[in-house]
């Protein structure tokens, strides 16, 4: 018997959480889709998308997110891994998705201003997985709401884009 060495053996997997089980149990299996999560360096959401099939673009500000993503992900998912370092709202564009993910971004400061970068890199039909304050779940009129759950003062939503 062989003794597996390869980058991420033995590195526990995080637990997926509720947000992004929902959101991929309504989304169903990548086939060359492609995903946006905002909030990435735990790995927990971008290697459930890879696992399932997706292109997944992860956004972090952790200047560590590319070797952290990279001891998570197994050799054959890393070419459909692409981590950027920075602020998604720091982001000129976010890039064109049918799943976008963030459980944090829309919660803070940054919300107003990032709110129409994710319309805008959503394709049409496309899934938003988000945590978001009763003010921003607002911006959701005309959209079809999959799933909502309560987390205490925030509402998770996996909502479809028109």
């Amino acid at each position: 018997m062989r003794h597996d060495s390869s980058p991420g053996v033995g590195v526990p997997r995080p637990a997926v959480p509720p947000l992004c089980s929902t959101a991929l149990t309504l989304a169903g299996a990548g086939a060359g889709r492609t995903a946006v999560v905002i909030g990435c360096a735990n790995g927990a959401e971008t290697t459930a998308l890879l696992a399932l099939g997706w292109t997944v673009i992860g956004i972090d500000e952790d200047p560590d997110v590319h070797e952290k993503l990279h001891a998570l992900t197994d050799e054959a998912s890393r070419e459909r891994l692409t981590s950027v370092v920075g602020s998604a709202a720091g982001q000129d564009r976010l890039p064109e998705a049918d799943l976008v993910l963030t459980r944090s971004a829309l919660l803070g400061e940054h919300a107003t201003s990032l709110w129409p970068r994710i319309v805008e890199a959503l394709r049409p039909g496309g899934i938003l997985a988000a945590r978001l304050t009763e003010a921003t779940a607002r911006r959701l009129r005309g959209w079809e709401l999959l799933s909502e759950r309560y987390t205490g003062a925030t509402l998770e939503v996996v909502a479809r884009r028109p």
